[in-house]
């Protein structure tokens, strides 16, 4: 470094030139890493990479590949932001507000206008926390978007975080109030300890409360912790998806009861948007299933979620359920070739079934010749 050569022959004339050689170093890493924390780009007007950790990397608009990212760099409209499997970064805006992205994330800036406080970005797949620093003077208020391939968030002054995967996204907010839409919707207020949630681009759910000690909120502090800090192991919020799926089939029981059947039906689709775990698929298939057949006109519906269980290879307990459902479906609408093929296969797969006896005596009752 030139500092080291201008200052080395008088530190080396005063103490001696090994100890001047150690003090050289330290000044020169101290100088480094001042020119770091006082980088052009941190005064600029572009967002930069605080702290990053793990595999992150930034694809730069124009560019074929992604490169490495680095601390202090910045981001431009166009530019992308992926992290791997333990992969954390936390984007620093001008105006004090930043956006922490957790593994497997996906990330883009396709606009920015520091001057104005506005800018559209998308998560477009992942997990990410916005904390938007509010701002006394309703002039210089921020307006910033954050969009998924089918939901948009409108934010000024709050801190809220969100879930993508596929079509699925789900808004947690933290303080202030964020306007989520569909695409090309109405819009819902998330507002703190609720939960925003919409798949397929149509209009999101009503803000559904928080409750303390709830898996909801387990789910909510999860999320929350691994924004604040990369953890140590990402296993655990790698199942978010997982434990906002299994919530959303309990709560739609709720719904249903409640007569609130159109509101069950989409948060179980959120919940099958929302993670490939086979399980948990199969469940929602069979509430969804439950919830149609409330309805005489909507019959066929049901009869199309157990089917979608049924032409899979899953031989979970819900698969038993589902071809008995699926005979006593068609024995309703009156299609006795169909209600008699699926009963007779009930009873080969399952001879010893728990809807046995039922199965029987609706096999019976077909079998019966019309008076």
């Amino acid at each position: 470094m030139i500092f080291c050569q201008i200052i080395k022959p008088a530190i080396g004339r005063a103490i001696g030139r090994t100890i001047g050689r150690a003090i050289c170093r330290v000044a020169g890493q101290m100088l480094v890493g001042l020119s770091l924390l006082f980088s052009p780009a941190l005064f600029a007007d572009d967002i930069v990479l605080g702290m990053t950790k793990g595999d992150v990397h930034i694809l730069a608009a124009g560019r074929a590949k992604p490169t490495p990212a680095a601390r202090g760099q910045a981001l431009r409209s166009g530019d992308r932001v992926y992290t791997g499997r333990d992969g954390w970064t936390v984007l620093l805006v001008p105006d004090g507000s930043r956006v922490v992205l957790t593994a497997d994330s996906e990330f883009m800036v396709r606009s920015h206008d520091s001057k104005r406080r506005s800018g559209t970005f998308a998560l477009l797949t992942g997990m990410l926390r916005a904390i938007i620093s509010s701002s006394p003077s309703p002039s210089s208020s921020a307006n910033y978007r954050f969009n998924t391939l089918t939901a948009v968030a409108g934010v000024r002054g709050t801190d809220f975080s969100m879930i993508n995967r596929g079509q699925a996204n789900v808004f947690f907010g933290n303080n202030g109030t964020v306007e989520v839409q569909g695409l090309n919707t109405a819009t819902r207020a998330l507002t703190a300890a609720t939960v925003v949630q919409t798949t397929r681009g149509v209009l999101p759910t009503q803000p559904i409360r928080v409750e303390p000690n709830s898996r909801l909120a387990e789910a909510q502090a999860l999320l929350n912790a691994v924004t604040e800090q990369a953890p140590a192991s990402w296993v655990e919020a790698g199942k978010l998806p997982e434990i906002v799926a299994r919530w959303n089939i309990t709560y739609s029981r709720y719904l249903a009861d409640a007569g609130r059947h159109d509101e069950a039906l989409h948060v179980l689709q959120v919940a099958l948007d929302l993670t490939d775990a086979i399980e948990i698929q199969a469940d929602a298939h069979l509430e969804r299933g439950a919830v149609f057949s409330r309805d005489p006109s909507r019959a066929d519906s049901a009869l199309k979620e157990y089917a979608a269980l049924l032409d899979t290879p899953f031989a979970g307990p819900q698969r038993e359920t589902a071809l008995y459902m699926t005979g006593m479906g068609q024995y309703q609408l009156k299609r006795a070739t169909e209600a008699r093929a699926r009963l007779q296969q009930y009873l080969r797969d399952y001879p010893e079934g728990r809807y046995r006896e039922r199965v029987e005596t609706l096999l019976r009752s077909l079998d019966k010749p019309a008076p």
